[in-house]
């Protein structure tokens, strides 16, 4: 079950900044923007103040195509299913944003799962307020790596930056695997240490790709990126910066403290230099 070969998106590999040019991107990006925007227009009915994460995601310099790129497969994964089916999909390290009210849209169930509990909260009422007819969008609390999940009960599941802050993303995997049907499509996107100095550097990269390999297989192989064309943090229209207002340098000091409770590798105060990484995957029969 492929989409045509002739979409930019039909790959697994490394972003290209040249996509973020092409008509098929700025569709979709348009696409996007226009229900961020509608989502945002709630968000003083449904945010916490106690949430932490950006409100503005879409507009970040990953998430630019990260978004579409997995939005355009699951365009093709509901283009392949029964008219009238409603395939169950997980947002796998949700967060609170537009992004699974967008994929509802498409006619799917969009179960959204953190391990915070302010998103349950601020989810449980944005759902209440967004229009994401005809599909469904819930959430479901997390404990550490497992998944409130049966076995194969799900159809996709689609993981956006998150795993690369995973410690044990071995298990986070293995879980992901279990809840997939035979068959069923497992869409990532990681960000790539390209210093040394944050979490998925080159060890940490060959082993999450060994794991990948141990349950899933690739429904598009990699696509070779020459690294001029590479989309990394610097690049591309919202390329990153340190953290500059004295409120950021605060929240970025205290993830540091929290990274070296938990025995994670911590960073300097620099700015990122990362690259992304997409996998189109499907779970092994």
């Amino acid at each position: 079950m492929t989409e045509p070969r002739e979409s930019l998106f039909a790959r697994s590999g490394l972003a290209a900044l040249s996509d973020l040019s092409s008509p098929e991107w700025r569709e979709i990006f348009t696409l996007l923007e226009s229900e961020q925007a509608m989502f945002l227009k709630h968000e003083s009915s449904f945010r916490s103040p106690d949430y932490i994460w950006p409100r503005d995601p879409l507009h970040t310099w990953s998430r630019a195509w990260e978004y579409p790129y997995v939005f355009h497969h699951l365009q093709a994964l509901r283009g392949a299913c029964n008219r009238g089916d409603f395939a169950r999909i997980v947002d796998l390290g949700s967060g609170v944003t537009f992004f699974p009210f967008a994929v509802a849209k498409l006619g799917f169930e969009v179960v959204c799962t953190d391990v915070d509990r302010v998103c349950e909260k601020d989810l449980g009422r944005a759902a209440t307020m967004v229009d994401h007819a005809p599909g469904k969008v819930t959430f479901s609390l997390t404990e550490g790596t497992h998944l409130p999940f049966n076995d194969g009960e799900i159809d996709a599941v689609y993981c956006i930056s998150v795993l690369e802050h995973v410690a044990r993303f071995d298990c986070l995997i293995s879980e992901t695997a279990r809840v997939l049907k035979p068959g069923g499509l497992f869409l990532l996107t990681v960000d790539i240490d390209l210093r040394g100095d944050m979490e998925l550097g080159a060890e940490n990269h060959r082993r999450l790709v060994t794991v990948l390999r141990g349950y899933f297989e690739y429904r598009w192989p990699e696509t070779t990126i020459h690294p001029a064309e590479m989309l990394d943090s610097s690049s591309g229209p919202y390329g990153h910066r340190p953290p500059a207002s004295v409120w950021e340098r605060r929240w970025f000091l205290f993830k540091q403290h929290v990274k070296t409770l938990l025995g994670m590798k911590t960073r300097p105060l620099l700015p990122f230099w990362l690259a992304v990484q997409a996998f189109a995957l499907d779970r092994k029969q």
